[in-house]
Order: C-alpha cells, then structure tokens, then sequence
C-alpha cells in the first residue's frame, strides 16, 4: 500500500474565514466585529488533507475532531460566493458513509482545485477499497 502523502496541513488562513461569512453577514454585525470575529475563528481550526483522508480540528479552549477516509465519500461539492471568488476561497462539503461524520465541511484557499485534487484520491481509494455503494 503506497504511504500517505499530505496535500495541505496547517491552519486556515484568515481570510479564509472573513470572506467566507459574506459582505451581509459583515455588514450586520459591523467590518470590526467581523474582522475579529474571523481572526479567532482562525486560530481554532487545523486542516490536513492527505491522499487517503481529511482531517478537521476545531477548538481553542475545547478541541472536536472529525475525520473521513476517501473510500467512505460517495459525494462532494464546493460553495463559492462572488466575494469569495473575488479572494480565491470557498467551502468544501463531503458527503459520506461515515456515521460520526456524514457531513465535513470546511473552508479553503482555491476549493475548485483542491475539491478536485480530493475527488480524484477519492476514486482511487474507492478503486483500492475495492468499495461499491449501495442504495
């Protein structure tokens, strides 16, 4: 079995997160509050993405880690705003069998190109598996 190789791993920059809430949501709450906001919101998620999982660590005070391994994801997409493609950031969802984590969801710089990158362990993992989907 090949060795795991990490395609990104750190934190989330923050403009991930500020541009990520969307100009409404900033406007309601104030461009400071949200600039704020958005920084301590940055400092408590980690993201590892691997060639057989992703990883997603949330917390400063309490941490909460959730995980899923490719051959267990039958679906994906990625969530773009206009101000979000404007910074080159936007939301993946992955969608799979995985009971403590059917739904993942997280932020990222270029989420079209890295949704891709996964999609395509994703199929090679489900190939290895040798794992078919059952409705």
């Amino acid at each position: 079995m090949a060795e795991e190789q990490v395609l990104y791993e750190g934190k989330i920059p923050f403009k991930v997160f500020h541009f990520s809430h969307g100009i409404l949501w900033l406007l309601l709450i104030g461009w400071n509050v949200g600039i704020i906001w958005s920084w301590i919101e940055s400092l408590g998620w980690n993201l590892k993405i691997t060639s057989t999982r992703v990883v997603v660590l949330r917390g400063i005070v309490s941490r909460n880690q959730e995980q899923v391994e490719y051959y267990r994801v039958f679906d994906s997409k990625f969530e773009q705003s206009f101000v979000q493609r404007v910074f080159h950031v936007g939301t993946i969802t992955l969608f799979s069998d995985d009971t403590t984590a059917p739904q993942l969801t997280f932020p990222i710089m270029n989420p079209l190109e890295m949704k891709e990158k996964i999609q395509s362990h994703v199929l090679q993992q489900r190939k290895n598996m040798r794992t078919i989907q059952m409705d």
